[in-house]
C-alpha cells in the first residue's frame, strides 16, 4: 500500500489537493477526479486502494519522507486498476474453463463469479472451439507467461491460475511462500498486471487473449449519453433531451474518451489548433488549466481538458 501512496503523493501535480489524491486511490465517482487520474497520469491508480481511510493517508504524508521505496509502482496511462484486476480475471476463468474441458468436464465451479466477466469468457471460449483455436490460446497463454517471467524478476500471477483439479493459492499463502507481506504482494501483483495488460494490447500476437481486456465501466449517466452520441445525435441536442446544461454532458464526454470507449478527438477540436496546443502543452505540463486558457483563448475548457486526456492516454502524440 504504501508504494502506491508514495508513487501517487510525489507524481501529483504540485496545486492538486491531498483530498483529490485521495478521492482517486479510494475511486470518487466523480467527473473531476476521472479527469484528475487523467491528466496526472494516475488512472491505473484509480480504485486501487478503496479501503483506504483518509486518517491514514493524512498520516503518511507526514511521514513519507521517512517511507523506504523498495520497488517502483508501474503506471498505465489507458486503464483503472479495476480494468486490471477484471482483465486477469477473464484470463483466470479462460484458463480454469480450457482445462476442465479438455479433461471432459463440463460442470465446475467457476474462480470468478462475477456474471459479467463469466458471460464474456463464455462467449470468448465459443468462439475459439467454434474456430478450433484452442491450441493456439494455449500458445498464447504461455508466451505470455513466459513474458511476464522475462519482464519481472519474479513472476507470481501464475499462483493464481486454477485448472482442472488444480485449485489457485490464496495472497495469504503466496506471502507465506514468497516471505512477503501481503500489502507488498498486492502492490508487486498490481505492477505485473500492468505487464499482463501492456503485453496482450498488441493484438497481432495475442488475437484471443487481446479480446480479455475490459474497460472501466461508464457512470449511468454517461452511458446513456454515450448510446445518443453513438446514434448520431450532438451534445445540445441531448443536454435538452436530459435537461441538464450543456457541461454535464461535456463531462460525459470527457469520461467517454478517458475510459477508452472514443477517440475521435478531432470531431470536437480542430486538426490545427490541436495540433499548436500539443506542442505547447508538452512543454508546460502541470499548470492550472486558466493558464493554457490564457494561451488558447479559442478553445474552451472543455476542448483544453480533451486535448489533455488524449496526450496523456498516448492517442494524440506530437508531430
Amino acid at each position: 500500500m504504501y508504494h502506491i501512496l508514495s508513487y501517487a503523493i510525489n507524481h501529483a501535480f504540485n496545486y492538486k489537493t491531498n483530498k483529490s489524491i485521495y478521492n482517486i486511490l479510494i475511486g470518487k465517482k466523480s467527473h473531476q477526479t476521472f479527469f484528475d487520474a487523467s491528466s496526472q497520469q494516475l488512472l491505473s491508480l484509480y480504485h486501487s486502494l478503496p479501503n483506504l481511510k483518509y486518517a491514514t493517508f493524512e498520516q503518511f504524508i507526514l511521514q513519507k519522507d521517512d517511507f523506504n521505496n523498495q520497488f517502483p509502482i508501474k503506471t498505465h496511462p489507458r486503464y483503472t486498476y479495476d480494468s486490471f484486476a477484471q482483465t486477469f480475471s477473464c484470463i483466470q476463468l479462460l484458463i480454469q474453463t480450457l482445462s476442465n474441458i479438455r479433461k471432459g468436464t463440463f460442470k465446475f465451479i467457476p474462480v470468478v463469479q462475477n456474471t459479467f466477466i463469466q458471460k464474456k469468457v463464455k462467449h470468448l471460449y465459443a468462439s475459439v472451439k467454434k474456430t478450433n483455436l484452442e491450441g493456439a490460446l494455449i500458445e498464447e497463454v504461455y508466451k505470455l507467461f513466459d513474458a511476464l517471467d522475462t519482464n519481472s524478476e519474479h513472476s507470481y500471477l501464475h499462483y493464481y491460475l486454477q485448472g482442472y483439479e488444480e485449485p489457485m493459492y490464496t495472497r495469504q499463502q503466496i506471502s507465506l511462500i514468497e516471505g512477503i507481506k501481503q500489502s507488498e504482494l498486492y502492490e508487486l501483483e498490481m505492477n505485473q498486471l500492468i505487464d499482463v495488460v501492456n503485453e496482450i494490447e498488441d493484438k497481432s500476437k495475442y488475437p484471443i487473449l487481446s479480446q480479455t481486456i475490459i474497460l472501466p465501466p461508464l457512470l449511468n449517466q454517461t452511458y446513456i449519453s454515450y448510446q445518443k452520441l453513438s446514434s448520431g445525435i450532438n451534445m445540445k441536442d441531448i443536454s435538452n433531451l436530459q435537461n441538464v446544461k450543456l457541461n454535464t454532458i461535456e463531462d460525459h464526454i470527457l469520461e467517454i474518451f478517458i475510459k477508452g470507449y472514443s477517440n475521435h478527438y478531432y470531431s470536437y477540436i480542430e486538426e490545427s489548433w490541436l495540433q499548436l496546443f500539443k506542442n505547447y502543452y508538452l512543454n508546460h505540463k502541470g499548470e492550472r488549466l486558466r493558464v493554457y486558457k490564457d494561451n488558447f483563448e479559442n478553445l474552451s475548457y472543455f476542448q483544453i481538458k480533451l486535448a489533455i486526456v488524449g496526450i496523456e492516454r498516448g492517442e494524440l502524440n506530437a508531430q
